[in-house]
């Protein structure tokens, strides 16, 4: 039996809602408390709060500490590279607001909203240095259905791409490429660690990323110092980025993922290229229908308007044909002589006229 066109469009929604309403990630540290009325308390929570309104004035990434000796506080805020800057600061300040209850007392914390921004704090220097642990993982629920040996191959030429682009560059890059529905992926790193640092976190979170994953249509690694997702729905927001398929040479396959058990057969999906090409051709056959019905109305208004003015300027000649003066009338009507007066009208006497 076929299945019914709302299938995917219903599963499309789910895993949407799926991603929209997961729980924030948080990683709440044994290392050390403090008490409300402390003076790493007092330090710590107007630090938090002016988190929001510092990624307004820096953009997705802001650092700061307060404090001196123990009570030194290491606070940091980042959002992905994709998020407006009202995203950004709403997620900034809802994160914010949620480790503190999340980790009352807890001397380091961290926490990823949604994945789209992180909060971290810590009693100790958390500035230029990679640590990809805690890692945090999410996976796409439904499971992988097709070729999922080239399914892996397609999957990691795409994110080794966008590894090289965002460690060499701004620590951020986002990018699909084609096979049976697009593969889309987003990698990111805190832009205050090295390249050679941001490289190392991104390829230990693809790592992750096959132990959690595999075997599913999508999945991402949160970890203190990176960010790592992949799914077959475009998550991330398109403003602000290079949204174009990667191209790159084909390699040597990787080691497989998982394979799920018995998976259902894939639905045909086009490529995004060739449904630009279809919907370029529609709009092109439509306008110029349109332009060919605009074109064959002018001109028949135009035809209209001609053989109107011919048939009154035949009319006005047949009118002017009918026209005499008085003295042709005298001579036809014989000095209107009673003898060709035919009778009396409403406008006076009716003459019989005599032309030769």
């Amino acid at each position: 039996m076929d299945r019914p066109s709302w299938v995917p469009l219903f599963s499309h929604v789910l895993i949407t809602l799926w991603f929209g309403i997961a729980q924030p990630q948080q990683f709440c540290s044994n290392k050390g408390i403090f008490s409300v009325s402390s003076t790493y308390s007092n330090n710590l929570n107007p630090l938090l709060s002016s988190l929001p309104s510092r990624m307004e004035e820096n953009g997705i990434f802001y650092k700061a500490t307060v404090g001196q000796g123990p009570d030194k506080v290491y606070a940091l805020a980042l959002c992905r590279g994709d998020l407006p800057s009202e995203k950004c600061y709403s997620c900034v300040n809802a994160t914010s607001q949620s480790i503190k209850q999340q980790c009352p007392n807890q001397k380091e914390a961290i926490m990823w909203t949604d994945s789209s921004c992180l909060v971290r704090y810590a009693n100790r220097d958390i500035f230029t240095k990679m640590e990809e642990i805690p890692p945090f993982c999410v996976s796409n629920p439904n499971n992988f259905s097709g070729d999922f040996a080239k399914f892996n191959e397609t999957l990691h030429g795409l994110m080794e791409k966008l590894i090289t682009q965002a460690s060499s560059g701004l620590k951020f890059a986002t990018g699909y490429v084609s096979f049976t529905k697009p593969i889309y992926g987003l990698v990111q790193c805190i832009p205050d660690i090295s390249e050679s640092d941001c490289r190392s976190c991104l390829q230990k979170g693809m790592g992750e990323m096959e132990s959690c994953s595999g075997g599913h249509e999508g999945g991402r690694i949160l970890s203190p110092s990176c960010i790592v997702w992949f799914d077959l729905f475009r998550f991330y927001e398109p403003a602000g980025t290079l949204d174009a398929p990667l191209q790159f040479p084909p390699g040597p396959a990787p080691a497989n993922l998982t394979q799920p058990p018995s998976p259902p057969s894939p639905a045909n999906v086009s490529p995004p290229k060739q449904t630009r090409n279809r919907n370029v051709i529609i709009i092109a056959v439509a306008v110029a229908s349109l332009v060919t019905l605009i074109t064959i109305i002018c001109a028949l208004f135009l035809w209209r308007r001609m053989k109107q003015k011919v048939e009154n300027d035949d009319e006005m000649k047949r009118l002017e044909s009918l026209e005499f003066n008085f003295s042709t009338l005298k001579i036809a009507t014989n000095e209107f002589s009673n003898d060709n007066k035919l009778g009396q009208g409403g406008f006076g006497s009716v003459y019989k006229v005599t032309f030769l």
